[in-house]
This record gives C-alpha cells, structure tokens and sequence, in this order.
C-alpha cells in the first residue's frame, strides 16, 4: 500500500463501474456519435480497429513489444464489448489485456515511460470498462504488473514522487492521464494509489497551473507547450467524466485561444521554442493545434474550438500512417493521447456555446510578456518573456518574428534532437533568436540550465525580464520590456521597446527601439536579425527578400554601428568560431544573420517595414 504525502483529495470516484473517461449516462451519446460523428473518420475507424487481430508482437523489434494500434484496437474492442453490454466479448478482451500484459517489454530509454504508460492506461480502461468480466486473482495481477511498469520505466517513478509540475516530462501523460487512469479504475481495490496520485495533482499541480497558465499562454511554445498542455486536459477531462466538476483553472479553458494567434496563414504554426512540426509529417506541420482544440472544446465547450478542431483534426491523427508508432516516427501526438475511441467518447461532452470574436492583436501577460498581432495574413510575435523554463525553451528573451505569407525575420535552426551539439550550442542560444549580443554574449542561463522543481523556485529563480507597459489599439501595437535581469553578465540595463504599426508603410512597419548600458563601455552591442535569403546591405538599409514579401530594414539613432552579415552555405549555423550543423535541415532552418553592432551605451532604433516584393526591387 502506498503512503501519500498529500492532503485527501476532495474528489473521489464513485462506487459504481464505468467511471473511468465515461460514465452510463453518456453511453446513449456515444452510441449517437457513432452514428453522426462530426468527424467523418471517426466510426469508420473505431470500426477497422475493433476488427484489428491483436497479435503482441510489436511494431518495431528494437522498441519491445510496444504496437501502438494494436493498444488502439485494444482500447476500440473494450469501449464496443460495452456500448454492445456483450459479456462473451468483454471476456474476450479481459483475456487480450492480460496477454499483452505478460508479454509486454520494453526497451530501456525515454520511450519505456511513454509505451508502458500507454499499456497501463489500456489496463485501466479494460478494467473499468469489463470489470464484472474480471476475476479477484486477475484484477491483483494487473493491478501488480502495473505498478512493477512504473516502477521499472517510469521517469517519475513508483510512487510518482520526481519530476515537476513546471516543465520536463513531469508535465506528460505519466501522472496526468496513464497512472490518474489507472489509480480511479482500480479505487475499489486499491484506494491508496488514487489518494497519492490525485493527491499529488490537486496540492502540486493545480497551484502551478493557476500561476503558469495566467497569461491564457503556454510558456513552452506551440510545440511542447501545446502537446503538455493536452495531458493537463486529461486530467481535467478524467475528473470532469468522472464527478461532472471543472477542477483545471479557468485560464486553461481560454489558452487555446493562444494557438489559434500562433497560427501562421499557411497553417503552420510560428516557430518558438524547440519545433519538431517542421521534421514530422506534413498534416502534423500544416494542422498543429487538432488534438488540442478537440480535448479543449470537450473540456470548456468553446464553439471556436470545436470549428477550428474540425478543420484541422486529420484522420492521421486518430491512426498514424504507419499504425506502430507515435510522431517520434512520423507526426501523431503520440501513445493513443487522441485515438478513434477516445474522439467519439469525448466528442460532444460539453455542448459547443458561443465564443468572442478575436481582436487582431493581443497582449499575453505574466509570466510570458508577449504582444501578438495576427489578421490571417500578418502575423507578428513581439515577446519579452518574463520567465525561462528551462527544457524546450530557449534563450530568446526580447525576441521578435515577422511573418507575412512567409517568414520574414525568422528564428534560426532546427531541432534535429535534445542532445545535439546543433541545438546546445546553437539553436537554443540567444545568438539564434532576433535578439541582443552584448560582448558577444546571450542572456544567463538560470541553475545552468536545470528544469525548475518546483513553482516557487521558477517564480523566483528563473526571472529574466519584466513587461513595462504595453497598448493594443487598431493602429499601434506596443510593449516595452526591461530586460535587464536576463544580461545580468555583461548589462546594468536593457530596455527594448516593440510597436508594431499594421496600417503604417505598405504592409506595416515593426519598430524596435534597444537602450543598453554595458557594463563596459568597450563592450559590443548586437542587435540581430536572422533570415531565409542572403540580405542585401546598403550604409543604413537590410534588405530581406522573399518570395512575395520583403522587409526593409532601416537603421536610426545610433552613432557609429557596423552591419555584418554572417550566413550562406557552411555558416548558417555559425557561432564562436565553429558552424554547428544540425542533423536535419528543414524549409526554415534559415540562411543566417544580420548583426548590426555599436560599441558601449547604446541607443539604437531598427525600423522593418513589409512591403511587396516588386515594390522593393
């Protein structure tokens, strides 16, 4: 039995069989999904896998036995045995479950955590779901092959004590859908593990959500942050199935309004933080946001959710291309986080209700600090970025990106993966982002680059800038940062002020204003723009040229600059000396930089205007 350390959580499963995702109330709208799903894949889909031959074999040898669309198949023929109240089929999926149990293994690495979560939370639905169909002995033996599996793989642990609530894995599935599923399945049982797990959730991660979600922003960027934020509605949606209570605070029910402003006019989302969109299948890079704003729109019933989740939720996503794997090989989400099943259970359980018209620009506060501007052809991120989290962030503190049709003033690199010299010594440093160098030298990295442990050392630890003020009217879009905290090193202060002007010059002008104070007055000051085509430089003017944009970049109030440009073939990735090629490149991974450069204090005025291509010619 386990002892928790956490107050008795004040929600508790009911006495009654199912609870788990679902409760015998929402059978009939289930059974009416099925039938008119507003997805038009769905039935056809859940239907192929309930006919899958499960074979436990696994889809790539080196993984172990892990098959993702055999666990699917298997979630599919539990959720049929009881929309159909068939016991001969539920015993028969009893007896699947327990086969794939004792034959399950899983290869030592990150991906353990995640195949053999997945495995337990299938666990947990079968015994939900057929738990009349399961005897005494075979509920103790799944109920111990489970927790011997997160004993064995997982990062956080049995008891599921490591690990953060802030970012890092901590933030996934492990907790918040595998094991919560696992502990309301077997409260009958085991009441032990429910009261540590949910324990756990309400005293640690429920305080964290209320602080860093405030800005209705994931700080970990459209890629991460949107794929963390899906476990955190699993935990909402499991509570919310289960007791009929929205225990997630209410700024998570409005973050996705966040991703529908990242969404560039192509579809894609602007790249921020570590980006593995780019590198996976096209319907991942072109449709980012699908199981996101599907799980949103079930959790808080935002009409605009569901429209847009209906555009973008492929069926790709419900069963990958390739059925073995997750988008570590091709593109899903991965470990059945969205499958056929789960759309159709979730799908119309909070009715869709109306939804506020988006302004064109927006300012996200605390602890992000970022303005951004976006009117479906334009889009415009002008962020301070108050906190640093380590993990998938990066060291962009005061960074902008143009976008107009196509990226205009860019970040730089690719995530190829976590441990490449590429990404750690480049495309997560200052230097990659349009963003200051002063000596040479980014911002600090706090705790040398540790993911905070808990919310009160990232509020305090991990501060690197503060939003002075910001403005949203139709004509000017403003905020102004102190940066000051992040050049610590080199700086007694920065300030860098951003106003975006949509109906200024031909396509907007975005003006960035930087007053630096070095700590040394022979200390270089580099305001940098990174670009996908080699600039042409004049004495005060940057010319970047796209394909049916330009951006014209003029240079004022500052005495004495240099412009250099550093980039083209074996010195995209330049830095220190040394170009650090990744091990992909992708159709954005840019051309380099434009570093223009004063010496001391400095005022410094950069003004970028969009225009038509032809025009600038």
């Amino acid at each position: 039995m386990l002892q928790s350390p956490y107050s008795p959580p004040r929600i508790l499963p009911p006495a009654e069989h199912p609870r788990l995702m679902l409760r015998r109330k929402d059978l009939p709208r289930i059974l009416q999904n099925l039938k008119h799903s507003f997805h038009p894949d769905a039935a056809r889909l859940f239907r192929q896998l309930v006919d899958t031959e499960i074979l436990g074999i696994g889809a790539t040898p080196e993984f172990g036995s892990y098959h993702l669309k055999e666990y699917l198949a298997l979630e599919a023929k539990a959720l049929d045995a009881l929309l159909s109240e068939d016991e001969q089929k539920k015993r028969q999926v009893v007896e699947l479950l327990l086969s794939l149990l004792r034959g399950a293994r899983f290869e030592p690495g990150m991906m353990c955590a995640r195949y053999s979560g997945h495995l337990i939370f299938i666990t947990a639905e079968v015994y939900d779901w057929c738990y009349a169909q399961i005897t005494t002995e075979e509920k103790e033996e799944m109920i111990a092959r489970c927790e011997a599996m997160a004993e064995e793989h997982f990062e956080m642990r049995y008891p599921p004590l490591r690990q953060s609530p802030i970012s890092g894995h901590g933030t996934e599935a492990q907790l918040l859908r595998d094991l919560l599923a696992f502990s309301i399945a077997v409260y009958d049982e085991r009441p032990d593990i429910y009261e540590l797990c949910a324990g756990r959730l309400f005293d640690e991660f429920l305080p964290a959500y209320a602080e860093f979600f405030k800005a209705e922003f994931h700080p970990q960027g459209p890629c991460y942050g949107s794929y963390r934020y899906i476990s955190a509605l699993w935990f909402g949606l499991l509570m919310l199935t289960m007791s009929g209570e929205r225990v997630l605070p209410s700024v998570m029910e409005r973050l996705p309004e966040s991703f529908i402003y990242l969404t560039r006019s192509d579809g894609e989302a602007l790249r921020l933080g570590d980006d593995y969109n780019e590198t996976k299948a096209e319907y991942t890079a072109k449709n980012p946001f699908g199981v996101q704003l599907f799980l949103a729109a079930a959790y808080a019933g935002n009409r605009i959710y569901h429209d847009a989740a209906r555009e973008q939720l492929c069926s790709p996503y419900l069963i990958p291309y390739h059925y073995g794997m997750d988008f570590y090989e091709e593109g899903s989400v991965g470990e059945g986080l969205i499958s056929p099943s789960s759309l159709l259970i979730f799908e119309g359980l909070t009715p869709p209700k109306g939804g506020t018209e988006r302004t064109k620009g927006r300012f996200f506060d605390f602890p992000v600090g970022c303005t951004v501007y976006n009117d479906g052809e334009r889009l415009i991120l002008m962020k301070i970025g108050e906190l640093w989290g380590a993990n998938h962030d990066h060291l962009d503190t005061g960074c902008f990106q143009i976008y107009d049709r196509e990226i205009l003033a860019s970040d730089s690199g690719v995530y190829d993966s976590y441990h490449t010299p590429h990404r750690i010594r480049y495309a997560i440093q200052t230097l990659a982002h349009n963003c200051l160098l002063v000596d040479g030298k980014g911002t600090r990295v706090p705790r040398d680059g540790k993911e905070p442990k808990t919310l009160e050392s990232w509020l305090s630890e991990y501060r690197m800038a503060r939003v002075l003020s910001h403005e949203e009217t139709n004509d000017r879009y403003t905020i102004v940062g102190d940066l000051t905290e992040a050049y610590t090193e080199t700086c007694t202060e920065v300030i860098r002020r951003m106003c975006f002007e949509p109906n200024r010059g031909e396509r907007g002008i975005l003006t960035v204003h930087d007053t630096v104070k070095p700590k040394s007055q022979d200390f270089p000051v580099s305001f940098l723009i990174h670009c996908q085509s080699e600039p042409i430089v004049t004495d005060n003017e940057i010319l970047i040229c796209g394909k049916e944009r330009k951006l014209c970049c003029r240079i004022s109030s500052a005495k004495n600059f240099t412009i250099k440009t550093i980039g083209g073939n074996g010195k995209e990735f330049f830095a220190h000396g040394e170009q650090y090629e990744p091990a992909v490149r992708t159709a954005e991974s840019g051309w380099g930089r434009v570093e223009i450069t004063t010496i001391g204090d400095t005022d410094i005025t950069v003004e970028m205007e969009i225009g038509y291509a032809d025009d600038f010619a």
